[in-house]
C-alpha cells in the first residue's frame, strides 16, 4: 500500500508540472481571441472594466512567440516517465495532442494576421498606395515579415502579386 500512495505522489507531482499547459484545452479560443482583438491581451476575471487597447503587430508577436516556446517545451517532455521505478507512464499520446491543440492556437493568430494581409493588399489595389495606407490595421510589409518569420507561408496568389 506504501509503494501505490509514493506513486501516486509522484504521479500528482507529474500532473502538476503538466498543469501549466492546461489553459490550452481549457480555454476557449474563440473567447480569448476576442479579448485579445479588444484589450491586445486576456482579460483576468477581475478585469472587468478594462480599457480597450486593440492589439498591434508587437502584441501577435507576443502571442506567436510564447506559443512557440510552448511548443519548444511540449515537444521536450519525456517520451515515458518511470515513476517509482515501476509504473511507466506513456506521454506521447499526451504531448501529440498537446503539439494539436498548440498548433490550433498559433494559427488562430496567424490566420487572423494572414486576412488582414490580404484585406490590405486588395485595399491598396482597389484604392492605391496612399489611400489604403492609412486605412490598414496593420502595415503590409511588418505583418508578412510576421508571418514568415513565424512559419507562415503566404498563398500563391498573394506572395506572386506581392513581389
Amino acid at each position: 500500500m506504501r509503494r501505490l500512495l509514493q506513486v501516486q505522489e509522484e504521479a500528482d507531482l507529474l500532473k502538476g508540472g503538466l498543469d501549466r499547459f492546461s489553459f490550452l484545452w481549457q480555454s476557449d479560443r474563440a473567447a480569448v481571441m476576442k479579448d485579445f482583438l479588444k484589450y491586445s491581451r486576456q482579460l483576468g476575471p477581475e478585469e472587468l472594466e478594462a480599457e480597450e487597447a486593440p492589439p498591434t503587430l508587437k502584441d501577435f508577436h507576443r502571442e506567436i512567440e510564447c506559443l512557440s516556446r510552448l511548443r519548444t517545451d511540449v515537444t521536450q517532455l519525456d517520451d515515458v516517465v518511470v515513476l517509482h521505478s515501476w509504473l511507466q507512464v506513456d506521454l506521447r499520446p499526451f504531448r501529440d495532442s498537446l503539439l494539436s491543440v498548440l498548433h490550433d492556437w498559433r494559427h488562430m493568430y496567424t490566420t487572423y494576421l494572414l486576412s488582414a494581409v490580404s484585406d490590405s493588399f486588395h485595399q491598396v489595389i482597389q484604392h492605391g498606395e496612399e489611400e489604403s495606407s492609412s486605412s490598414s490595421r496593420f502595415p503590409l510589409t511588418e505583418t508578412v515579415l510576421l508571418l514568415e518569420a513565424a512559419g507562415v507561408k503566404l498563398p500563391e496568389h498573394l506572395a506572386a502579386q506581392l513581389q
